[in-house]
C-alpha cells in the first residue's frame, strides 16, 4: 500500500497544476498515480484546501433537483393535485429551467411522502355472473357484426380529474366549482371501424331526439344480418328501457364497450381541461376528444367485452 501523501506534497501538486505542469507529469514528480492528482485538484476546486472536510465529503452523486426545485414541486401540487408527471415535468422547465425525467419527478415525490389516489368513488361492480351469462348467449357473434349505441353528457365537471397527489394517510383535496354550467350530449355509435357516426348537442338527450339521429344518421350505415354493422345494441337509456331494466343492465351487465369509449373520451377532456377558454369552445372540445377512439382501441374495447 502506497504511504499516504502529506498536506505538504498536496499543496506543491496543487502549485505545479496552476503552473500549468500537466497531470501525468505532476504525478511523476509526486510519485503517485494519475488519479490520485485528479482528487487532490478536485478537493481544492470543491473546499480551497487539500483535504475535504468530515461535514463536506460528498456523497454520492448529486441530486438533481435542490430544494427550491422541490419546494416549486410542493407548492404546484398544493395548488392542483391532480397535475400528471408529465405536467409537472413541463412545469419545471419553463419555470425552473431544470430538466429532468419523468423517473426522476416520480422519485422526488415519492421522497415527498406523495402518493396517487382516486379523488372520487369508481363505479360499482358489474356482476360477473350475468356477464359470463351474456357472453355465452352471444359472445360467438363476430365484433365486425355490432353496432353499439349509448349516450352520456359532458359539462364542466366532466373536466375535473378524479387523482391527484397529497400526503400518505392524507386526503386529496381540490378547490373546484360544483356547479356543473352548460350540459352538452354526446350520441356516438361505436364498431371495430371506431365511431361511425356521432352527434354533439346542446342540451339532454330525448325520444324525438334519439329516433331522428337513428333514422338520419345511424340507418344508412346498417346492413342485412348476417354481416359487418348488422347488429345493433341499443343504449340502457330510460327512453327505451324501465328504470329496473336499466339498473340490472348498466350497473351489473355492462357489456356495452362503448362505456369504454366515454371513459377514453372523457379522459381525454380531464387531460386537455386548461384549453377549454369559452363555454361554445365545447362542442369542439367533445369531437376533438372523440377522434381518440381509433379503430385499434374499438376492437380493444370489444375483445374486453368478451367478443370474439
Amino acid at each position: 500500500m502506497p504511504p499516504p501523501i502529506s498536506d505538504d506534497l498536496r499543496q506543491r501538486i496543487i502549485a505545479w497544476r496552476e503552473e500549468g505542469i500537466p497531470v501525468k507529469s505532476i504525478a511523476e514528480l509526486a510519485g503517485c498515480k494519475d488519479r490520485v492528482v485528479y482528487k487532490i485538484l478536485a478537493t481544492h476546486r470543491d473546499t480551497g484546501g487539500v483535504r475535504y472536510p468530515p461535514s463536506f465529503r460528498p456523497r454520492g452523486r448529486p441530486r438533481t433537483l435542490d430544494n427550491h426545485d422541490i419546494d416549486y414541486i410542493s407548492g404546484l401540487l398544493a395548488a392542483n393535485p391532480t397535475l400528471y408527471l408529465d405536467e409537472i415535468q413541463e412545469k419545471l422547465a419553463s419555470a425552473r429551467g431544470v430538466d429532468v425525467s419523468i423517473s426522476t419527478v416520480s422519485r422526488t415525490l415519492n421522497r415527498l411522502a406523495l402518493s396517487n389516489k382516486q379523488v372520487s368513488k369508481v363505479a360499482v361492480e358489474r356482476n360477473e355472473v350475468l356477464r359470463a351469462t351474456w357472453v355465452a348467449a352471444y359472445g360467438h357473434i363476430p365484433k365486425e357484426y355490432f353496432v353499439f349505441l349509448d349516450e352520456s353528457s359532458v359539462d364542466d365537471v366532466t373536466g375535473q380529474r378524479q387523482k391527484g397527489w397529497s400526503q400518505i394517510g392524507r386526503a386529496c383535496v381540490r378547490r373546484a366549482t360544483f356547479l356543473r354550467g352548460q350540459r352538452y350530449s354526446i350520441l356516438p355509435a361505436l364498431t371495430v371501424d371506431g365511431l361511425i357516426a356521432l352527434d354533439i348537442f346542446e342540451g339532454s338527450v330525448n325520444k324525438e331526439k334519439f329516433i331522428h339521429w337513428i333514422s338520419t344518421e345511424l340507418a344508412p350505415l346498417l346492413n342485412p344480418y348476417p354481416g359487418p354493422r348488422s347488429v345493433v345494441v341499443l343504449d340502457n337509456c330510460a327512453i327505451h328501457h324501465d328504470a329496473e331494466i336499466r339498473r340490472i343492465i348498466v350497473d351489473e351487465c355492462d357489456m356495452n364497450p362503448i362505456e369504454q369509449a366515454f371513459h377514453t373520451i372523457k379522459s381525454w377532456l380531464r387531460r386537455n381541461e386548461n384549453r377549454v377558454a369559452r363555454p361554445e369552445q365545447r362542442p369542439w372540445m367533445i369531437h376533438q376528444a372523440s377522434l381518440s377512439v381509433t379503430p385499434e382501441k374499438a376492437v380493444g374495447y370489444m375483445i374486453n367485452c368478451g367478443y370474439s
